[in-house]
């Protein structure tokens, strides 16, 4: 899978996502895409370790699938940011981030679930609805 065409696809859907990276299940970075202009919050280092403790978290979810099912996403909300982890099949992660309401500056995009919505189409690989 080309990870970048992916990630490139995530990103034009929605100008509100600042930052979409592809980890293994360990949180290493396999691929990123970043939005021009936009500045990071966290240092390259607490990406890293962030990513880490999120995969390790995913892992932890996927002990609960006979009980519950497959996990389709998990939203970690700050007051600057938003982050959703997609699973990519049973070996990566997608995280997605985008601005909180308060600092986006175009609202008139999709808001959290249509973002959802949008990128879990994409994910299904079906073209009828991408």
């Amino acid at each position: 899978m080309n990870f970048e065409n992916l990630l490139q696809r995530i990103m034009d859907s929605d100008i509100n996502i600042r930052h979409s990276i592809v980890t293994d299940t360990e949180g290493n970075i396999l691929a990123t895409n970043h939005r021009e202009g936009i500045t990071n919050y966290l240092s390259q280092e607490e990406t890293e370790s962030s990513l880490r403790r999120a995969a390790d978290a995913w892992k932890g979810r996927k002990a609960l699938i006979p009980k519950i099912g497959n996990g389709l996403y998990a939203v970690a909300a700050f007051e600057k940011i938003t982050r959703i982890t997609f699973p990519l099949g049973d070996e990566n992660l997608i995280f997605v981030s985008m601005g909180s309401d308060t600092v986006r500056t175009d609202t008139q995009q999709g808001g959290q679930k249509q973002i959802v919505e949008h990128i879990l189409n994409i994910l299904s690989r079906d073209p009828t609805k991408a």
